[in-house]
């Protein structure tokens, strides 16, 4: 697992709250690939999960398409995204457990709160073999780039 903050073309950050907004009051989810912290591209994911509202689970089948894209453009998953309609951008009990339990704990969790869908909240976090979730910077390349996290902006790298 690489260290350091999630590095997010701004397009992407806005097709990520877009996805979010698109399917609220729905999760959304999806993944980030590209290569080491940095993303480059976003595939949406389809949520299979029975209850939409408050869970996603991610359709196997467009998982397996997205990774063998990825393979054949020497890509991987840089993050796993998903919305949280009614709460925080906040690793849940389930997706600490759903993370886990499946192994992928190498990419950043990216989460978009829809609290207030007129001021949506992006957070990204790593989720380590044991379940501890910690925090994790993400510096927004492009014009207007910005840090978001806990700290003010231009305290990270």
């Amino acid at each position: 697992m690489s260290t350091g903050p999630l590095k997010l073309p701004k397009q992407l950050l806005a097709e990520m709250i877009t996805h979010a907004l698109d399917k609220d009051p729905e999760e959304c989810c999806g993944l980030l690939l590209g290569r080491g912290n940095t993303a480059t591209r976003l595939r949406r994911i389809r949520n299979t999960h029975e209850s939409r509202t408050n869970r996603y689970n991610m359709d196997p089948l467009d998982v397996i398409e997205a990774e063998r894209d990825a393979d054949g453009r020497g890509e991987e998953f840089v993050a796993i995204y998903h919305s949280h309609t009614y709460s925080q951008g906040y690793p849940s009990d389930t997706d600490v457990r759903n993370a886990v339990e499946s192994g992928w704990i190498d990419p950043f969790y990216v989460l978009v709160s829809l609290v207030e869908t007129t001021r949506p909240v992006v957070r990204a976090y790593r989720i380590s073999a044991d379940g501890e979730v910690g925090e994790r910077f993400i510096r927004v390349l492009g014009a207007g780039g910005y840090t978001s996290g806990t700290t003010p902006p231009g305290l990270v790298e």
